[in-house]
């Protein structure tokens, strides 16, 4: 089949390919790669990506992607299904590509009908039946990232794969940038002065380095270095972030922190990046974003398999203790021994190394 698609790809008028990673963060960043080198060995494909409203921000007026379809959660009814099936069935598509290995994913897949249907292993594998649909293209190791995972796709279409030259092609247009430099002005924010950007939230509540840690290390940062600090994320983030910002500032004693914690849009947040020296976050999207814009970062690793689903190149630092529980699942775990064996001295050195 390999053949087949590549022939189609190289000599068809304009194929079609809608690219199925409709949601998260970090996982659309993950994909881009495999994208961007699709896009790169065969410019005159038509490429389609089906995200959800949450996240489609991402990949908004990326030159890379021809056709932007957004598939809203919050109005799915019957009504709602039958429009998106017809629209997607109208596309004709040559190629589907599921990078997100699950029964949502599947859905579109099938919807979509797309003459050749293929997938990435994902992070652990195609699950929920999403394996019935598209033909599963594994990696060379099963231990490999989930971005080289999503390459192996690439590769398979015979695109050629060089991690070390890694291409994220995330766009961020210079409008969003200078709507972020008028609210830092709001902000009375000295843009001549370097930017650290702080991100304590996540999804996942186990993946949080502690407040009372992300307020210490804030402290250290103002006493040491001519910066502003900024607290940004949602103000009603998953797992109950919210509340998380005046958390941090109350056990601040600089109290020297700009909030703009829930006042950027997607769009901003990624301008903003544009403009930082410095980032410093748990895992969660912003920071998978931080890589992908080569952002001098550091990330504190707790219960992931950081080799798996980490930050991948970039110029980020991970800060990472092993307990004999890692990696695990658990979304909600109290004990995290993971997270509570980071130490400000940790993550303060590594701060250090970046801003000098």
């Amino acid at each position: 089949m390999a053949n087949e698609i590549i022939e189609l790809l190289k000599n068809g008028s304009k194929p079609k390919i809608l690219i199925v990673q409709p949601s998260r963060m970090g996982d659309i960043i993950f994909a881009l790669p495999a994208v961007t080198q699709i896009k790169k060995t065969y410019p005159n494909v038509h490429i389609s990506w089906i995200a959800d409203e949450r996240c489609a921000d991402i990949i908004k007026d990326n030159p890379l992607i021809d056709n932007l379809i957004v598939f809203d959660r919050r109005h799915i009814t019957l009504s709602y299904l039958k429009k998106m099936y017809k629209l997607l069935r109208a596309e004709k598509f040559d190629l589907s590509i599921d990078f997100h290995g699950l029964f949502k994913s599947a859905f579109i897949v099938k919807m979509a009908g797309a003459k050749y249907k293929l997938a990435s292993s994902s992070t652990n594998g195609m699950r929920e039946l999403s394996w019935l649909f598209s033909k599963e293209i594994k990696p060379e190791s099963v231990n490999t990232h989930c971005i080289e995972r999503h390459l192996a796709v690439a590769k398979y279409l015979g695109c050629p794969v060089d991690t070390d030259n890694l291409e994220y092609s995330l766009h961020v247009d210079e409008k969003y940038i200078n709507e972020v430099k008028e609210i830092l002005k709001k902000e009375n924010v000295n843009l001549d002065k370097k930017i650290v950007l702080v991100h304590p939230g996540g999804g996942w509540i186990s993946r949080r380095w502690q407040s009372d840690k992300f307020a210490q290390t804030i402290d250290l940062i103002n006493e040491n270095y001519d910066v502003t600090v900024m607290l940004i994320g949602g103000k009603e983030g998953g797992a109950s972030e919210k509340g998380l910002d005046e958390e941090i500032i109350s056990l601040s004693k600089t109290k020297k922190i700009v909030n703009l914690t829930g006042k950027l849009t997607l769009k901003q947040l990624m301008a903003i990046f544009k403009l930082a020296s410095l980032f410093l976050a748990n895992e969660a999207g912003p920071m998978h974003i931080a890589t992908a814009l080569k952002v001098p970062a550091v990330a504190i690793l707790g219960p992931t398999d950081a080799k798996r689903t980490g930050p991948f190149k970039g110029n980020t630092t991970v800060i990472q203790k092993k307990v004999p529980c890692q990696p695990c699942r658990n979304r909600t775990c109290t004990k995290v021994d993971c997270m509570k064996l980071v130490s400000i001295e940790d993550v303060f050195c590594e701060i250090s190394k970046k801003l000098s």
